[in-house]
């Protein structure tokens, strides 16, 4: 399973937004787009879907921008994702039982329901605030010391020399 792009970028958008709000009153795309790598263009699809579900608000004219509707502390992440892709649904049948004939009978769906509620109570866990704090993720790593992949710049370090920094995606 994968997040979509639009959840990951939109997810990106708000966290740097985050950021540069402790600087200033409103931030233009334009300096998200400087500092993500993402088009000014995309991150004013993802700005006008976050403004309709009440994450973020815009101000017009030469001087406008955007700002967070609320504080970070209280914008969990899964609301971000979820305004952006719509509800967590690893499988059609999770969400609509209605739409498969074996949903009543069906094992493997119970695996996808739990799998399905446990991401969300993941993303329902963590905030915006957590992910701008810096000592945010050296406390994540300390309470799940087994999850190796909490540490990319250790895995980078050990790995190939052919890793290019940025997301793939916004390669292009």
């Amino acid at each position: 399973m994968k997040i979509y792009t639009r959840a990951r970028y939109g997810l990106r958008m708000m966290v740097e937004l985050a950021r540069e709000l402790r600087k200033t009153d409103l931030v233009h795309l334009g300096k998200i787009a400087r500092i993500t790598g993402l088009s000014e263009n995309y991150l004013a699809q993802l700005a006008m879907v976050l403004k309709s579900s009440g994450l973020v608000r815009g101000v017009s004219g030469k001087k406008g921008g955007y700002q967070l509707a609320k504080p970070p502390d209280r914008i969990k992440i899964r609301e971000v994702v979820e305004s952006v892709i719509g509800p967590i649904n690893l499988t059609e049948c999770v969400n609509h039982p209605e739409i498969c004939l074996n949903s009543c009978f069906c094992e493997a769906r119970m695996i996808w329901v739990m799998a399905n509620a446990r991401v969300q109570e993941v993303l329902d866990e963590y905030t915006l605030a957590d992910l701008v704090e810096k000592e945010w993720i050296a406390r994540l790593r300390a309470k799940y010391p087994e999850m190796h992949l909490l540490n990319p710049d250790v895995i980078m370090s050990e790995g190939s020399e052919e890793i290019r920094p940025g997301c793939p995606q916004a390669r292009g």
